[in-house]
């Protein structure tokens, strides 16, 4: 089991951006639970906003073009929060959640409605089910409207802060191996170091190669050196880089 949670958090250390000014960011991609608690705050906003809306309209006999455009309005909550609150609904903030282009560049509309087009699929004819396995399966976390318009949703509120880091006192003439290891984020440190706790203690080399594997991916690093002593060395580094 604890395994399997090790294998989960790796799936999904930071989503690095590079922005149009090559400047790199990185971003903690949203978690299932967030993003379904998120999910439930606007529909029960949407359920909420429906009932009293249509309770006027009936006690004022609107006329069948009037329900269609608030009907229309109602339909296009999702899109039309997304568009005025710069890719969050209500649900999202409750959340601190963001819809944001995998590029770095800024969400255009056609985006916004790619995804909303995209929901009668991830969630409303499959009540939800694609979306969730889609987010599950993919490494960005993406429901299939995410997929096809370029975006995920971040948290922009991680809760996990960095843990000092215990090495054997790295002299300040350290000579640095990997510099590239200050790409990495605080969480993702926080991952590496909870990972590398369970591989010393199980000895597992599978967790080992994921782990090492994702760390290259995150960072660009190319090098020939063993799993082990390569995942040490970032953390070394990172700590003699980022250090006060």
């Amino acid at each position: 089991m604890q395994s399997k949670r090790i294998r989960y958090f790796i799936g999904i250390m930071d989503i690095s951006i590079n922005t149009a000014q090559n400047v790199h960011i990185a971003y903690t991609p949203a978690g299932l639970a967030q993003r379904i608690w998120a999910t439930i705050v606007d529909f029960a906003i949407l359920g909420g906003l429906s009932f009293t809306c249509f309770a006027i309209l009936q006690a004022q006999n609107a006329g069948r073009g009037t329900l269609i455009i608030f009907s229309t309005l109602l339909l296009s909550y999702h899109l039309l929060c997304e568009l005025l609150f710069q890719g969050r609904s209500i649900g999202k903030m409750t959340q601190h959640l963001r819809v944001v282009r995998i590029d770095g560049k800024k969400v255009s509309f056609w985006d916004y409605l790619l995804r909303w087009v995209l929901r009668l699929v991830d969630i409303s004819i499959s009540l939800g089910i694609v979306g969730m396995l889609s987010i599950i399966l993919t490494p960005k976390m993406q429901r299939l409207g995410d997929i096809a318009a370029g975006t995920t949703v971040i948290n922009e509120k991680p809760n996990i802060r960095l843990s000092q880091f215990a090495a054997d006192d790295i002299p300040e003439t350290y000579e640095v191996t990997f510099r590239e290891a200050a790409l990495l984020s605080d969480r993702d440190i926080r991952i590496i170091q909870e990972a590398m706790k369970e591989i010393k203690k199980d000895k597992d080399q599978q967790i080992l190669m994921a782990l090492s594997q994702k760390v290259k991916e995150l960072t660009g690093i190319q090098t020939d050196m063993d799993e082990l002593s390569f995942i040490e060395t970032v953390l070394k580094d990172h700590h003699y880089l980022t250090k006060a």
